[in-house]
């Protein structure tokens, strides 16, 4: 196996990530065309309220976990 092969493989998601991702509604988000994402009036995440916000990798941490980077896994092919 080439040595570079494992740094091709995608990162498995974290515990907290795939906590997040099971709170997440895809449908409350939409993915702008610069890779940022925007979420719905009204979008809640457990107990966070978070309006129209616009947002990318790094800059939303919820409990250990990056929004968009959980967002770009489970909902980026919708």
């Amino acid at each position: 196996m080439p040595a570079d092969f494992a740094h091709a493989q995608p990162k498995k998601p974290t515990a907290p990530e795939d906590t997040l991702a099971s709170k997440i509604k895809c449908q409350d988000f939409q993915k702008n065309s610069d890779g940022k994402w925007i979420s719905s009036p009204n979008t809640r995440i457990g107990k966070i309220d978070f309006g129209t916000y616009t947002f990318g990798v790094g800059e939303v941490d919820i409990g250990g976990a990056d929004l968009a980077t959980v967002l770009n896994r489970k909902c980026v092919a919708r």
